[in-house]
């Protein structure tokens, strides 16, 4: 079963490039499109969480 990862964009503080949040099935994400993209922010999410790596559905928040 495929973790649903919620992405936002949002402006974040200086040094923050992207935060996350786990909600069991569901992971809430924001990056800062000023300092990283949306890929390279999921590419640093599936280092921080690797068991999302080909398991997860990216939804983004006007989908919600």
């Amino acid at each position: 079963m495929a973790t649903e990862v919620l992405v936002e964009r949002a402006s974040l503080d200086d040094g923050v490039v992207m935060i996350f949040k786990e909600f069991g099935r569901r992971v809430r994400m924001a990056f800062d499109p000023r300092r990283i993209s949306e890929s390279r922010a999921l590419a640093l999410l599936c280092q921080y969480l690797p068991r999302l790596i080909g398991a997860m559905k990216v939804v983004h928040r006007a989908d919600a």
